[in-house]
């Protein structure tokens, strides 16, 4: 099996381990392609839906896995037992939603080794929230998929609470350490997004507003960051 873009992103994070689970997998690439490639023993695959969980089945039948990978329904991590597996794959959903299945089960997510985590949106809600719950970004990069990049981060509980420069919350601190290669052009698409919303308000007669009003200082922050960065390179 071969991946591309932002599922071979998460694949290429995940650290080898025993046993990892890849919550919300469809139709289990993920599990299938790190076992074949020998980064785990085991995989367990789990979806909240009946359907992605008969394509997973299928797929992993196909790939005569069926010993090595199981496949689980329901919620989040609900589906999983405390200590029962390495590394947690939470991929392909909204940061908001990310962030309720951790809450939901804390202390599982606190036992891992180790979080692959890849918001599809509110990036800056997710990351505040694990700096703020004691976990760390260990390490974070991107992909490219045709127009769209992506995001993964490796994540430990180390039970020491912090915060960061909003700025560090919208683009990741990782990247700019690692000087992904990728950078420049996210900070263009998420400075451009800013710069619409900002526009849009204006038009209102919004000007005032505080959502104008920390878009503009977030923009401003970022702007800033990048700017250090490019001197420094």
């Amino acid at each position: 099996m071969e991946l591309k873009g932002r599922l071979k992103l998460i694949a290429d994070m995940t650290p080898n381990c025993n046993i990892v689970c890849d919550i919300g997998t469809d139709h289990a690439y993920i599990p299938i392609y790190l076992v074949m490639n020998k980064k785990c023993q085991r995989a367990l695959a789990c979806d909240v839906r009946k359907g992605p969980i008969s394509f997973a089945d299928k797929n992993i039948d196909e790939y005569g896995l069926s010993q090595y990978i199981s496949t689980r329904i329901g919620y989040g991590l609900d589906p999983i037992e405390e200590n029962e597996v390495d590394v947690i794959i939470i991929a392909g959903m909204g940061g908001q939603l990310i962030k309720e299945i951790l809450e939901r089960s804390l202390a599982k997510a606190q036992k891992a080794k180790a979080l692959i985590i890849q918001p599809m949106n509110a990036i800056e809600l997710i990351r505040q929230w694990l700096y703020e719950k004691g976990f760390d970004i260990f390490d974070e990069k991107l992909a490219k998929e045709e127009d769209r990049i992506y995001n993964a981060m490796i994540v430990k509980w180390t039970g020491k609470a912090q915060s960061k420069e909003e700025a560090y919350y919208y683009i990741g601190e990782k990247l700019f350490e690692n000087k992904d290669p990728l950078l420049p052009e996210l900070i263009e698409k998420k400075i451009g997004q800013m710069e619409k919303i900002i526009l849009e308000m204006e038009k209102m007669n919004d000007k005032n507003s505080k959502k104008r009003m920390d878009t503009v200082r977030i923009r401003d922050e970022i702007s800033k960051l990048f700017m250090e960065y490019k001197e420094k390179a």
